[in-house]
């Protein structure tokens, strides 16, 4: 150019790019040939080259009546002539290709960038390198919560990613990677990485191969948090491999029953036909040998029937089957079964007659057991003339059930041995018969119809053994309170809920209008709830866990930073029902925990507690 800006010579290279002949470009003002847009920026920079005589670069578009609108990177520099006029080289680079890939990747990265605001994991794009870590194209903002960095970090480096990779993990990581980029396969690894609180987690990237504008190959992928699924998939191989234990161990004690009680069933069988054989009686001393056989077979069967009860009931495989009883009734029955033995063993049995409104909630064959065995107990452990009395009363939503008795009693030390299994405290010495895991399958079988058993005794004086359980009417009740049913709650209320859900909004903005006395206000955003909260300052805040723009706890974190914000209570509604979540909304002091799909009872309910004196 010249010192008036006019093309002074162009080569032929510079003619074809541009797409004007060189008659049409010489003595052409190079501005007019820029598009209007840039024109202001190259007569600044043509200015004030001309001036300090530095280069200038500069990007811009030229209308090109062959090939349209292109792009160029343009390179002057001024040279003085003897005469003191200016004149500039200039060097036109067609950058057209490397504008569109440069909006491509802004319109992809964009793309990119507002998918991951939805997802709680990271999304990256990756390409090979010159060496085994390759290259990154984008990383999503997730990176600092699963890594520990920032994109921009791993966008310099993706060794910043890989050091914070379990070793050997990273290794099986580079196998796996390199095998499915040389077969364009779909490609799944999961390894642990140190986080940014400085745990160990569990992660699985997932990442398909693709081409990017210029055709060259690259892999995009995603990498997600499956800790808790870890745990899960451990928990099911936990309890799968317990379970297949407990099925072994139920069926061998089932095979061993068997096998143990068809031998029993001839030995006392036989014994009991021996002493009742009127036509060949037996002599005294046969008899007594007789009875002593049926006796011992009696003793070894009821052995084996605790051992198995006791077994079951460990393997949370004992069937129950609770309902609404009446405890006159099941409690009549065991009296029957246990009446003969307290004659024998001259014992006075003394029962009370219970009103037929006194029932209970639990299993009646498992409820008759507990009795028979507290009542045989009472009698066994008696003397000639002593007495067994039963009494029952209902408190506080309980029945209670007491059976006294005037045997030996036991001292502190024996009472605190009382439920170990196969312990007989002493009493093998007595010659009584017992198993010693009797009252261990009463205690068990009690607290599975979420009941109490409690025991008093002295020694020398006796024992007093008491059964607590779930009062009832004698009607089954569906269990579920009518909401018309409750006090409407008078007091005034202001409620922020943060929710991006639209559905979820409108389920509880719904919830609450039966309760015209509070105000509802709903943010759609971490960003939105923060600003709402500010400026209303409301009674209470409902948080939805995974908001659009940041997480519950995030979200938390800013409403604890802030002193006017920070005692206002929280209540987490969250689809999320890991324990590790509920644990640590607990341990951030949140006043509640609910999980979704919403029990609307609850949900009023856990409200109503919160709110009962708010506005007053």
């Amino acid at each position: 150019m010249d010192h008036r800006g006019c093309i002074d010579d162009v080569n032929q290279l510079a003619c074809t790019s541009l797409g004007y002949a060189r008659s049409t470009l010489l003595g052409q003002r190079l501005a007019d040939l820029v598009h209007v847009d840039e024109q202001p920026v190259l007569f600044g920079a043509i200015e004030d080259s001309a001036r300090t005589l530095m280069p200038f670069e500069m990007d811009c578009r030229v209308q090109s009546p062959v090939h349209g609108l292109r792009w160029f990177a343009v390179q002057a520099r001024a040279h003085q002539l003897e005469d003191g006029r200016l004149r500039w080289f200039c060097v036109f680079n067609d950058i057209t290709d490397r504008k569109r890939h440069a909006a491509w990747l802004n319109e992809r990265n964009g793309l990119l960038t507002a998918l991951s605001h939805n997802l709680p994991g990271m999304i990256y794009v990756f390409r090979e390198g010159p060496d085994v870590a390759g290259h990154l194209d984008f990383v999503s903002e997730g990176v600092r919560e699963m890594f520990g960095a920032t994109p921009e970090q791993a966008l310099a480096s993706p060794w910043v990613l890989y050091n914070r990779v379990m070793p050997e993990d990273l290794a099986r990581f580079f196998q796996q990677r390199d095998e499915a980029i040389s077969g364009s396969v779909r490609l799944h690894s999961e390894f642990r990485v140190l986080n940014a609180q400085g745990e160990w987690r569990w992660c699985a990237a997932d990442s398909i191969s693709g081409f990017d504008a210029e055709g060259q190959e690259v892999r995009c992928g995603y990498i997600a948090d499956i800790t808790e699924h870890k745990l899960y998939q451990e928990a099911c191989v936990a309890a799968e491999t317990a379970q297949r234990a407990s099925q072994a161990k139920s069926e061998f004690l089932s095979r061993m029953s068997h096998e143990l009680r068809t031998p029993l069933n001839a030995v006392i069988g036989f014994a009991q036909l021996l002493r009742l054989d009127a036509q060949s009686p037996l002599q005294d001393d046969q008899l007594r040998k007789v009875r002593l056989i049926e006796r011992a077979g009696g003793h070894l069967l009821a052995v084996i029937s605790d051992v198995l009860d006791l077994s079951r009931i460990e393997a949370g495989d004992l069937p129950m089957s609770q309902e609404s009883l009446q405890l006159a009734t099941v409690l009549q029955d065991a009296v029957s079964m246990v009446s003969e033995a307290a004659e024998q063993a001259q014992v006075d049995l003394a029962v009370p007659t219970l009103p037929l409104d006194v029932a209970v909630h639990a299993d009646r064959v498992r409820l008759r057991q507990v009795l028979v065995n507290l009542l045989s107990n009472a009698i066994k452990y008696n003397h000639a003339g002593g007495f067994v009395r039963v009494h029952a009363w209902h408190d506080a939503g309980r029945v209670h059930c007491s059976v006294s008795d005037s045997g030996a009693g036991m001292t502190p030390e024996q009472q605190a041995q009382l439920f170990e299994p196969f312990n007989r405290l002493g009493a093998e010495q007595t010659g009584i018969d017992g198993t010693g895991i009797g009252l261990v399958i009463v205690q068990r079988l009690v607290a599975l119809m979420n009941g109490q058993l409690s025991v008093e005794s002295q020694r020398g004086v006796g024992s007093v053994f008491t059964v607590s359980l779930p009062a009832t009417d004698t009607a089954e009740s569906s269990g579920f309170a009518a909401l018309d049913d409750w006090p409407m709650p008078s007091s005034q209320a202001k409620i922020v809920y943060a929710e991006d859900n639209e559905v979820n909004v409108q389920l509880v903005s719904q919830i609450l209008a039966l309760r015209p006395a509070w105000t509802l206000k709903v943010a759609h955003s971490g960003q939105e709830a923060l600003a709402l909260i500010s400026a209303e300052q409301p009674d209470l805040l409902l948080l939805d866990m995974h908001l659009g723009d940041m997480t519950g706890f995030e979200l938390d974190d800013a409403l604890q930073a802030n002193p006017r914000t920070r005692g206002i209570p929280r209540v987490a509604l969250s689809a999320d029902a890991m324990p590790d979540r509920v644990h640590a909304a607990q341990a951030r002091g949140f006043s509640a925990y609910l999980t979704k799909p919403l029990d609307v009872v609850a949900l009023l309910r856990c409200l109503d507690e919160l709110l009962g004196g708010a506005g007053d």
